[in-house]
């Protein structure tokens, strides 16, 4: 068997089961995995694992996980790996063959799917539907940070290159701590560092669980940190970062490449940061006049939903028919996974 090509890379924080659930997913492909766990307890499964190398690292801030996790990596590619999220192994797999085979790309991924659970019943439907077929293609590094964001294509479940990791959490990323601060970065780096691929596999099937690492804290978004004073030293900070690995490899001078990360996260904030105007009354009264009518009607209420699921299927299909029929297959695998209980450990069994 050749050497893997890609390592598994898994922060977690007081999630034990989601973690055992998601090693059991990643175990049979071989590939390795290294995790970093903030919880103050230490993982009592980590023995398990044959291809794990766990960190244990009480409290550590999420920054700073990633941090060390791109500091150990042994593969020439890496990919982040939510602990309540499945990606395919397979596709993880293809993205790697893609790379090596277009050094020009920093990154690859594919189709991305969310779980929905609520009402007795659990729901799949696309998921960054406005931006999966949106890859990075630009030959100048500037003019991909503006396919970045505009519109944001979410990178953070990618394959990317080691040296993407490396320079987006590298030194300085451990004092930027705002929410997206990990994300933008990631996404930057990539862009900076060469195009990105979406490729027709279903990559990653997204469990949505509250994260414990917020910890409660309230998230601000990045209209607030790029202006308010409590951020400027962090956010200041993490602009002249990736403004400095973009001069370095593009070319430009510093102010030019300054004005380019600007512009960028100026998308950013424009599309996904501006506050929401709220609805009137009148233009609310369709939505509660179909509730009465349901609520009245039940026979109207079950042909709605019945309809409903039959738009969500035709959705997801058209969603997924790039992919071919192995996506179904695939994406049947997965949920079968998210509804078994991941196996008790020694201390709790029996």
């Amino acid at each position: 068997m050749s050497e893997p090509r890609v390592t598994i890379l898994i922060p977690s924080h007081r999630r034990p089961a989601l973690l055992a659930r998601a090693l059991e997913h990643y175990a049979p492909s071989g590939l390795p995995v290294i995790v970093a766990d903030s919880t103050p307890e230490p993982f009592a499964r980590a023995g398990e694992f044959p291809h794990l190398q766990y960190l244990h690292l009480p409290d550590v801030p999420f920054e700073a996980k990633l941090q060390r996790l791109a500091g150990l990596l042994p593969t020439p590619y890496a990919v982040l790996c939510a602990d309540d999220d499945f990606t395919s192994c397979a596709s993880i797999l293809r993205c790697a063959e893609f790379l090596d085979a277009h050094p020009d790309h920093s990154g690859a991924h594919g189709h991305y799917l969310r779980v929905l659970r609520g009402a007795g019943q659990t729901l799949v439907e696309p998921c960054y539907r406005d931006t999966h077929r949106a890859g990075i293609t630009a030959a100048d590094p500037a003019r991909r940070l503006l396919e970045l964001n505009l519109p944001y294509v979410p990178l953070f479940y990618a394959v990317l290159r080691a040296e993407v990791l490396r320079q987006a959490f590298g030194p300085g990323h451990e004092r930027e701590r705002f929410y997206a601060a990990s994300e933008l970065a990631l996404g930057l780096a990539a862009a900076i560092l060469g195009r990105v691929a979406v490729l027709p596999t279903l990559h990653t099937v997204r469990d949505i669980v509250p994260s414990m690492d917020l910890g409660g804290v309230k998230n601000h978004n990045l209209l607030v940190v790029s202006t308010a004073s409590q951020y400027r030293e962090a956010y200041g900070g993490f602009v002249l970062r990736m403004a400095a690995l973009l001069e370095g490899t593009s070319g430009l001078d510093s102010q030019s490449a300054l004005v380019a990360v600007l512009a960028s996260l100026d998308g950013f904030i424009e599309g996904y940061c501006q506050p929401g105007r709220r609805r009137s009354f009148v233009q609310k009264l369709p939505k509660y006049c179909r509730r009465a009518a349901h609520a009245l009607l039940p026979p109207l209420a079950a042909s709605a939903r019945r309809e409903a699921q039959r738009q969500r299927e035709a959705e997801l299909d058209a969603y997924l028919a790039p992919a071919g029929p192995q996506a179904r297959v695939e994406l049947a695998r997965i949920l079968e996974c998210f509804e078994a209980p991941a196996k008790a450990s020694p201390a709790t069994r029996g």
